[in-house]
């Protein structure tokens, strides 16, 4: 389906693409993965015959050096984008910081990339690129988490605005309506019941679909969970 098409999957390192990064090699994806912390992704690079490149893309200078390089590899068709942060509670009692470090991790992350990546596929009239909001970013509001949702919103908002001004890239932005099932969340929840839970694979598929499908500008997705 998606024979030879070099794609970017950033955190690679995470969760999330732990489920994304086989499933594109087995649609014949290339793929090319980025982490800030290179042993984080090193394991599956080598399971997928992945090629790597550690960047904070927090920093728009190493979001530049990443598709500069993946272009001097080969022309980059997809990027799915799973880097974020989280974090919850009552906005008068947060942390100051917080406000930056949610929408350093969820929104200038992605907005770096965007200007890295869609030069090259805006210029081809080819490409794809897919991120990953929130469940209280499709609903509107999200108490207790306002800050995480206000990010969220953010960046659902830049890609739905960037829709209609870049011309021959798909994008895809999905909404977890729950907690996805990590290790880390049954760590953080162990209490909780994970079967009610959203799988990664879940998304996965979701962008698989979305990467392969004809026509479109903009896909919307929210992902529920199975009770």
């Amino acid at each position: 389906m998606l024979q030879g098409k070099a794609f970017l999957v950033t955190g690679a390192g995470g969760a999330l693409a732990r489920a994304v990064i086989p499933a594109l090699h087995q649609a014949g994806a290339r793929l090319f993965l980025s982490d800030p912390r290179g042993e984080r992704m090193a394991e599956r690079a080598k399971e997928y015959g992945a090629q790597t490149f550690v960047a904070d893309l927090t920093r728009l200078e190493e979001a530049l050096a990443l598709a500069r390089f993946v272009e001097g590899q080969a022309p980059l068709f997809g990027v799915v984008h799973t880097v974020g942060g989280f974090a919850a509670g009552r906005f008068l009692d947060s942390d100051p910081g917080l406000y930056d470090w949610l929408l350093d991790l969820n929104l200038r992350t992605t907005s770096n990339l965007l200007r890295a990546t869609l030069p090259y596929m805006e210029a081809r009239r080819e490409g794809f690129f897919a991120a990953v909001a929130a469940g209280t970013a499709w609903t509107g509001a999200g108490p207790h988490r306002a800050l995480y949702t206000m990010a969220k919103t953010a960046l659902a908002s830049l890609l739905r605005s960037l829709q209609g001004e870049v011309e021959g890239v798909r994008f895809l932005l999905l909404y977890p309506m729950g907690t996805l099932d990590t290790e880390a969340n049954r760590k953080a929840m162990p209490e909780a019941d994970p079967s009610r839970w959203i799988a990664p694979e879940l998304l996965a598929e979701a962008i698989l679909l979305a990467a392969t499908a004809r026509g479109g500008r903009l896909l919307e997705l929210p992902i529920y969970p199975p009770i």
